[in-house]
């Protein structure tokens, strides 16, 4: 991966998040801080979060993003990842749902990023295909844990809440019935569809079993993807790793790198811990 020059960085912030071209004599005076040390990248990219512009664009109805991110999930890797120098790579999306609340689609549509969409609610697979049309992706209808075979996925009060496990679709309300699914293991569907070892970022949100799937995942396989969201943050009550049970080789692979109050975003370890 080729470094960004500190012209591209401004060039990408102005257009990604004003929406529109740097205006010369902003664009200079941002370089030149850069440049110069005077300026961290996050710091540079806080600043255009908190401007008046990006706060007025991001209240007019079409928005660039963080507009069907869960809670903020989007805003804070977008921090991270230009931080960090990253270009457009691959997703997997665990618990796709659709459009609202995705972790996918905003770097799809806005970021040339490409997605493996796992789905195990049958009804969700047209409006996921219709919402993701036109963008570079696959989409497998089965549900996902750390065992293999076929199981009864529990539907809770809407279309949006299914799961495996059913005291977690019960904390959302009355059930509706259930379906039965296949279930795998998520390094048989990321074998089976080629997506590299080391590959950009995972999403899970599957209702109780997204720590099963991750432990299952590193125990079983090479896959080690650069960045995770998981849905374990519990309200911002999880601080570390080991307040959950994260395997061994989670621990040592990973760490905390941000958190919103859904999901904690992991980013892999640069060394051993």
């Amino acid at each position: 991966m080729r470094n960004v020059s500190s012209d591209e960085l401004v060039d990408a912030l102005y257009v990604g998040l004003l929406g529109r071209e740097p205006d010369e004599a902003g664009r200079r005076a941002w370089v030149n801080r850069v440049a110069a040390g005077t300026i961290s990248v996050e710091t540079m990219i806080r600043a255009f979060v908190d401007s008046t512009e990006f706060g007025e664009r991001m209240s007019r109805p079409r928005r660039f993003t963080n507009d069907v991110s869960q809670y903020g999930e989007t805003l804070e890797l977008l921090r991270l990842w230009v931080a960090d120098h990253q270009s457009a790579g691959l997703v997997v999306d665990v618990g796709a749902r659709g459009v609202e609340r995705s972790n996918s689609y905003d770097l799809m549509k806005h970021f040339g990023w490409r997605g493996l969409l796992i789905e195990a609610n049958p009804a969700l697979i047209p409006q996921i295909a219709q919402d993701f049309a036109g963008l570079a992706f696959d989409l497998v209808n089965c549900a996902v844990s750390d065992y293999e075979g076929r199981a009864t996925l529990s539907l809770g009060v809407n279309e949006d809440i299914s799961s495996l496990n059913v005291e977690a679709t019960k904390a959302w309300g009355e059930l509706r019935g259930g379906v039965e699914v296949e279930v795998r293991r998520l390094e048989g569907i990321l074998s089976d569809h080629e997506i590299p070892e080391d590959f950009d970022l995972l999403s899970l949100d599957i209702e109780g079993e997204d720590i099963k799937a991750l432990n299952g995942l590193l125990a079983n396989s090479r896959y080690r993807p650069r960045w995770i969201i998981i849905e374990a943050s519990h309200d911002y009550s999880i601080r570390k790793l080991e307040d959950l049970p994260f395997s061994e080789d989670v621990r040592q692979t990973y760490e905390i790198r941000g958190q919103t109050r859904a999901n904690l975003i992991l980013g892999r370890r640069s060394a051993p811990a």
